[in-house]
């Protein structure tokens, strides 16, 4: 059984009725609390409850998803969390301000109006899984009341700062806290500031010292072995110098990882310490598929040429380029290969899902967008994702803008066709170019979700003026065909 409770100056039948009939549970119990003292009536909820599972909803929301209430009661049944929610955060910031940042948000909500347009979506829907998070949204929680370690602090006033008060508290005795997807939820008012909420943010940042609170998200993927059709052959090239414990860790990545039986790898020096050359010779030594080249050349462009043109074999159908600080996470490269089998006459490039030493996204796909400035529109670039803890998809993903250099494969053929990584490209953007003319030549790039790495470096990813410039002239003689790529939600 669920209990309900809520706080209003006058009970609300047409509410209580929403929250009832949503549940699918039958009659629910329903408590009606008027004193506007979150804390204080939650507390007295908690021992007036006739059910061990509380729901505590603020009176501006109503439930848009029927027959939630058992799948709520089972994921208590079944698991350790204490505490479910709607949205929550994996962060808790020293400022205490949880929501001022996107992304380590997780979860979705509407506001005021039920529909796709108001949807705020702070990471991918994730159904029949908790996501562990640090503190959860108030507009609606659930409790399993045998569970928390720490009641509600009396000492906030009204309605704000008690909710993360109450989550931080429990989550630093051992009580798990977690974001739920089986729930939509319109909240149909904003809550202001008033002179309580800066008092009781005071109160906040005075009484938790240890801030700020972080938690570490997890890496959804699957491990499970991939079925191929066919091995057609993937020659892999991986250009670096005097990375030598970055290319063992990423070499050995993939021979451990994966599981694919048709790979030749070109490891191309440019230029590394005697020293280190000798440990990459020995590292690849027991390992024919691997192949060690030196080159004398830092523009990746020509020397992708190069490599392709005199030492990739005649037979090799995709080219996957691969970052040294590269690791992978699960068999990546069968995923990849089985997305492009799907798609084999319409296939472009294909990238992967990847993550930070964090676990924060750094790369799940390109993306373009437009910002209005005072002298029209300006072209922004990135990556899908970037630094969010959830926002991803767990899946394939067809006719994307492209992936980055750091993961990419596309066929050889292809590759060959559209004249490769064009040389104008001094430093940087060459795979952005290149994803942009796969989809000119008709191509769909693909964003292999299931396929998942880490990047260890720990830079910013950076776009030169030059490149900048390049890629922004390309675009704009393509731009009819551009366009439906562009994320306008960050037009102005």
């Amino acid at each position: 059984m669920i209990t309900f409770v809520y706080v209003a100056e006058q009970q609300d039948h047409a509410f209580e009725n929403n929250l009832v009939a949503s549940a699918g549970l039958g009659a629910l119990e329903v408590l009606h609390y008027k004193e506007d003292h979150f804390g204080k009536v939650y507390n007295q909820a908690l021992k007036d409850s006739k059910s061990d599972v509380i729901a505590f909803v603020r009176n501006d929301i109503k439930i848009c998803s029927l027959n939630w209430g058992k799948k709520v009661l089972d994921y208590f049944s079944r698991s350790n969390y204490g505490i479910l929610g709607i949205v929550g955060s994996t962060i808790v910031p020293m400022s205490g301000l949880v929501w001022e940042k996107e992304e380590p948000l997780v979860g979705r909500i509407w506001y005021q109006t039920f529909e796709p347009k108001t949807e705020n979506k702070f990471s991918e829907v994730f159904r029949s899984q908790i996501i562990p998070v640090l503190t959860v949204d108030d507009a609606f929680f659930l409790v399993d009341r045998r569970k928390i370690k720490v009641s509600f602090d009396e000492t906030y006033e009204k309605d704000s700062f008690y909710d993360i008060d109450f989550c931080i508290g429990n989550y630093s005795k051992g009580v798990e806290i977690g974001v739920i997807f089986d729930i939509k939820l319109l909240k149909i008012n904003f809550n202001d500031n008033d002179d309580s909420w800066v008092a009781n943010r005071k109160l906040f940042v005075s009484k938790h010292t240890d801030l700020p609170l972080r938690l570490k998200p997890e890496v959804l993927l699957s491990k499970a072995t991939i079925k191929l059709s066919r091995t057609p052959k993937v020659s892999i090239i991986i250009a670096c110098r005097n990375k030598p414990v970055e290319l063992a860790s990423c070499l050995e990545s993939i021979y451990e990882k994966s599981s694919y039986p048709n790979l030749e790898i070109f490891v191309v020096d440019i230029g590394s310490k005697t020293g280190d050359v000798k440990a990459v010779k020995e590292f690849i030594r027991n390992h024919g598929n691997t192949k060690l080249i030196s080159i004398n050349n830092e523009h990746l462009p020509t020397l992708y040429e190069s490599v392709i043109e005199e030492y990739v074999s005649k037979d090799s159908e995709l080219i996957l380029f691969c970052d040294a600080e590269v690791i992978l996470l699960n068999d990546a490269i069968s995923r990849m290969v089985k997305a492009y089998l799907e798609s084999e006459e319409t296939c472009g490039t294909l990238g992967v899902r990847m993550h930070m030493k964090n676990n924060m996204v750094r790369h799940a796909g390109l993306m373009l967008f437009s910002t209005e400035t005072e002298d029209g529109f300006e072209l922004g670039l990135g990556y899908q994702g970037y630094q969010s803890a959830y926002k991803y998809k767990n899946a394939v993903i067809k006719n994307t803008l492209g992936s980055c250099k750091d993961f990419l494969m596309i066929p050889k053929k292809l590759f060959l066709e559209l004249g490769g990584f064009q040389p104008n490209y001094l430093y940087s953007l060459e795979d952005f170019e290149l994803n942009v003319r796969t989809i000119l030549a008709g191509k769909k790039n693909i964003l292999v979700g299931t396929g998942v790495c880490y990047y260890l470096g720990v830079g910013i990813p950076k776009f030169f003026p030059e490149d900048y410039l390049s890629l922004v002239n390309f675009i704009n003689e393509h731009i009819d065909i551009i366009t439906p790529y562009v994320d306008l939600m960050h037009i102005a």
